[in-house]
C-alpha cells in the first residue's frame, strides 16, 4: 500500500513540475482530454516497463534459486 502511495505522490509531483509544459500544450490547441490521455499513456508505459523488468528479474531469480539460497544460507 505504501508503495502505491509513493508512486501516486511521484506522479503528482511530476505533474506539478510539468504544469507550464501542459499549459503550453493546451494553448497550442490540444484538448484537456488529449492531455489527460498523454498523462495516462505515460503512466501505462511506466507500469508496463515495470512489469517487464520485474518479470525478467523473477525469471532470473528462478533460474538461479538454488545458488541464491545456498549463498544466503551459508
Amino acid at each position: 500500500m505504501s508503495t502505491l502511495l509513493a508512486v501516486v505522490v511521484v506522479f503528482a509531483l511530476s505533474l506539478r513540475l510539468r504544469e507550464k509544459e501542459l499549459v503550453t500544450i493546451f494553448r497550442l490547441g490540444c484538448s484537456r482530454r488529449a492531455i489527460a490521455g498523454f498523462v495516462a499513456a505515460e503512466i501505462v508505459l511506466i507500469a508496463a516497463a515495470s512489469v517487464v523488468l520485474c518479470g525478467a528479474l523473477l525469471v532470473g531469480a528462478a533460474a538461479y534459486q538454488d545458488a541464491l539460497v545456498e549463498l544466503i544460507v551459508s
